[in-house]
This record gives structure tokens, sequence and C-alpha cells, in this order.
């Protein structure tokens, strides 16, 4: 060789400098997209169990303020039992940073975890039948049930409220 380089050799040269920065810049852009995926997943959550709590205060409002309306019961305990069913699957991914307050005690034991997402199905479905009953003390009874049940989870697989994200000064956006 005479020192000169062939354009061969520069081309092949560009296109492995050009190779590598594409290659980090999708590796970076995975590490968002996956960050965000984590948010989202923890938003969802948290969006799901506030719905749950909503259904379970309403009912327990309609029964503590003696409040008849026509059915809302049955509406409240259907959607209750329908987010139930979701519960299990919203902790697939496994997220156990940032502003949530999952244990990572769900994905060590996902059959316990499981177990009791089941339970709470299980009384979710008999919050239903109750509400279709009529019967405000078998309603409160069972309402009782369905939130011992969804408190078992809770105490098994929720960081106690001094360990909150909240209190941690992750507290909701502003």
């Amino acid at each position: 060789m005479n020192g000169r380089t062939d354009g061969t050799s520069i081309g092949i040269a560009a296109a492995s400098v050009i190779a590598l920065l594409l290659g980090a810049t999708q590796a970076r852009a995975a590490d968002a997209g996956a960050g965000r995926m984590d948010e989202g997943a923890i938003k969802y959550r948290q969006a799901l169990m506030g719905a749950i709590g909503g259904d379970m205060a309403a009912i327990s409002d309609l029964l503590k303020y003696g409040l008849a309306y026509s059915g809302n019961a049955v509406v409240h305990a259907e959607g209750l039992a329908s987010h139930a069913r979701l519960v299990g699957n919203s902790f697939e991914r496994k997220v156990t940073s940032g502003k949530t307050d999952a244990k990572p005690e769900i994905w060590e034991k996902p059959d316990d975890y499981l177990e009791k997402v089941k339970g709470f199905e299980t009384e979710t479905a008999k919050l239903v039948d109750a509400a279709k009953g009529g019967d405000p003390a078998a309603l409160g009874a069972q309402l009782k049930a369905t939130g011992k049940a969804c408190g078992s989870c809770h105490d098994s697989f929720r960081k106690p409220k001094e360990e909150s994200y909240k209190r941690a000064g992750g507290g909701e956006e502003d």
C-alpha cells in the first residue's frame, strides 16, 4: 500500500461508527421505554386500587347512611368483582422502586399472592350476591368479609403506611 486509504475502507469504518451510534441510541431508547412502562404499570395499579377502594367506600356509605338508591349497591359490587379479577395480572410487571407501595414479596411468593387475590375474587363474587339479595345486614356482613380479604393481601404484600412512598415525600404529582 502507498499510505492512501481506499474508499472501501473508509466506507466500512463509517458504517461501523454509524452502527455503534445507532446501537447506543436504541439501547437508551429501550431503557427509557422500560422506565416509562414501569411508571405506567405503577400508575395503572394505583388507579385500579383506587377504583376498588371507591366501590368499597360507596357501598359502605350506602349502608352507613341508609341510602336507598335503587340498585346502586349491586352496580358497585359488580364493579368491585370486575376489578378484583384484574388485580392478579396487574402485578405481572415487576416494579418495586419508584412511587409504589408494592412489596417485593408479590414476585418472591407468587403462589401466596395469587391465593390471596383468588380469595378476594371469591369474596367480591359473594358481595354481588349479597347486594342482589337486598338485605342490608347481609350486605354489611359480606362487605366486612370482602374488606378482610382485601386487607389480608395488603398485610402481606403492601408496604406499611409508615413506609409508604407518600410518607417518604413521594406523594401524588402536582
